[in-house]
């Protein structure tokens, strides 16, 4: 476990010599996977558990008031028309409305104890942010090295993939993304310092230089972009013409 850490703390140091040893280890596909469900749940463990808090807590129509009224303050500062005694009317009733609703579906008996039901929820979101990472790692990954083979690259797909999971170890830091401005910018450094990590592992493990390396990894999100742009003008030309 020792020699496991340190080589993955050497990865994220950029050391060339320690992504040819992680790729060189056994199984190395199914250590990607095994790391990245690791980090991704260690690094979620105080968002989960401020979920379960928050699902297991009462409502609070004060605060939900409170709320709504902050909303509105904000609104009237970009929409005057709200100030107007008709739609100032309007909100209100409708707030009186929506807030008693909304204690007293709260309040529904459910099959399960509230804080049964609140931790499955929050497990579940817990659980699905590691198969959500699986499932982006695989595709992205899969995008990236079919690019860097048309630019000269060479790898084989279970030992690319295997190698550039490492690039999942800065994540941890959003462990700390719950802290006020803090949290934030580290988790920032983290997905800065993580891209830094996968081009340089794309770049060792498909014999690239560089500069091939950095278009490997970004040509997939430019590709995926220009494709959802066509997606979106296909759409509104379909819906101009169809109304």
């Amino acid at each position: 476990m020792g020699s496991l850490l340190k080589i993955l703390w050497r990865t994220t140091i950029l050391d060339d010599s320690a992504y040819q040893e992680w790729r060189e280890r056994p199984n190395v596909f199914l250590r990607g996977i095994v790391l990245i469900v690791v980090v991704t749940l260690v690094a979620g463990i105080i968002v989960m558990a401020m979920n379960l808090v928050n699902q297991i807590k009462p409502v609070n129509v004060a605060s939900i008031q409170a709320e709504i009224d902050r909303w509105e303050q904000y609104q009237s500062q970009f929409a005057p028309s709200i100030e107007d005694p008709e739609a100032q009317r309007i909100v209100d009733e409708t707030v009186r409305l929506i807030a008693p609703m909304i204690q007293d579906i709260t309040q529904i008996r459910a099959p399960l104890p509230r804080g049964v039901a609140g931790f499955f929820h929050a497990f579940g979101v817990w659980l699905s942010r590691a198969l959500a990472a699986i499932g982006g790692w695989l595709f992205y990954g899969t995008l990236v090295l079919l690019f860097a083979i048309l630019l000269g690259g060479k790898a084989k797909l279970p030992v690319f993939l295997g190698t550039v999971a490492v690039y999942i170890v800065p994540g941890l830091l959003a462990v700390l993304s719950p802290i006020p401005c803090l949290g934030f910018l580290l988790a920032l450094i983290g997905t800065i310092w993580s891209i830094v990590i996968y081009v340089k592992a794309t770049s060792v493990t498909a014999n690239l230089d560089a500069g091939r390396a950095v278009l490997a990894v970004i040509a997939p999100f430019l590709a995926l972009l220009v494709l959802s742009g066509l997606v979106a003008t296909l759409v509104v030309l379909w819906l101009v013409l169809l109304f």
